[in-house]
């Protein structure tokens, strides 16, 4: 399970799914997450944070791997 934090309240949210959505610029990761005050995104991963730190497609990807 991957945690961030919400961008509208800051209450811990997790990452549902991830999808690559492509763009002029090339493909961009997407995540959807849904907090505990029940808001619910779907951001670029460069918008999400997790314990302070951004959530980076490298972290999302190697978490993802281990859960397989």
């Amino acid at each position: 399970m991957d945690l961030t934090t919400c961008p509208e309240c800051g209450a811990p949210a997790e990452v549902r799914d991830r999808h690559v959505l492509e763009s002029t610029d090339g493909p961009i990761e997407h995540a959807r997450i849904g907090c505990l005050r029940r808001h619910y995104f779907f951001l670029p991963l460069e918008q999400l944070t997790s314990a302070g730190r951004g959530l980076t497609r490298r972290t999302v990807s190697s978490a993802r791997d281990t859960a397989l």
